[in-house]
């Protein structure tokens, strides 16, 4: 087990792939990343960011913002704001995967959307989300009550119905957890087996999107983020349908190039302090 934070996502991405690429077989289990500020990027961090999109591009991988689009759809909440979320993207996505031969690819943004209750009646889970932190604050206003302790909400990603069947390749989201404390929107997502080249950097992305959202239809601040990876692995080969092939010497190289810049912005603030 191993607990790595940092202010921002590809100051804590560098730390997460430089710890697990040490460890045996290039895995380790229960690694918890926490990101104080993720949706900051600085100079240094945008760097990191171009270096890491390029090397998914040169080896044939999904973009940063291809996989961070699986978890919360940034680009349709730009152009047409909550409800083109919650109503245009449903049905579009639900489109697009239809089309797909791994159907199950890419769900998790369509599973904050549209889940069935025990009746069998679907509901919107983060629109439900985004009407309770309101009321919870008009609460907290009107009676001072349960001032500290902070409103939690979890939406489960796992749909036991389906996902049991499988004995490989289910969703690697697994599980949610939100919280409105102290005038600000926390984050602590479950992973059950987590890919830190393939998909940790847009999933940390794609994660502090939806805390951008969240913030930003309730009128709270962004505060942390922090994923619980149950099982990391340092990916290489052919990703199949997850996209992109590479050898250990690749990955070896991309750690090392995003590891200079990083160490030669600490350096200069060194200096400067």
């Amino acid at each position: 087990m191993e607990l790595l934070q940092g202010r921002t996502i590809p100051e804590v991405w560098l730390k997460a792939v430089q710890h697990v690429d040490a460890c045996p077989r290039h895995e380790d289990f229960d690694v918890f990343l926490h990101v104080r500020e993720p949706t900051v990027l600085e100079a240094n961090d945008r760097a990191i960011y171009e270096i890491v999109d390029a090397f998914f591009k040169k080896h044939g991988a999904y973009s940063i913002h291809t996989v961070a689009e699986t978890i919360f759809p940034l680009d349709e909440y730009m152009r047409g704001g909550r409800e083109a979320v919650f109503e245009t993207y449903p049905p579009r996505i639900k489109a697009i995967h239809a089309a797909r031969d791994d159907k199950n690819w890419g769900t998790y943004a369509y599973r904050l959307l549209r889940q069935k209750d025990r009746d069998g009646k679907i509901y919107n889970p983060l629109k439900d989300m985004v009407t309770k932190i309101r009321a919870h604050g008009k609460y907290k206003a009107s009676f001072e009550l349960g001032m500290g302790h902070p409103l939690e909400e979890d939406i489960h990603i796992y749909e036991g119905a389906t996902d049991r069947r499988r004995l490989y390749g289910g969703p690697c989201l697994s599980h949610l957890s939100i919280k409105a404390h102290d005038d600000a929107i926390r984050l602590n997502a479950t992973y059950r087996s987590h890919y830190y080249v393939r998909r940790l950097f847009g999933n940390l992305v794609g994660l502090g999107r939806l805390q951008y959202f969240l913030a930003s239809e309730t009128g709270l601040a962004i505060g942390g983020l922090t994923i619980n990876s149950t099982y990391a692995k340092i990916d290489r080969g052919d990703g199949g349908s997850c996209g992109g092939r590479w050898t250990k010497p690749d990955v070896d190289g991309l750690i090392a190039e995003c590891a200079r810049i990083h160490d030669s912005v600490q350096e200069q603030e060194d200096a400067l302090a």
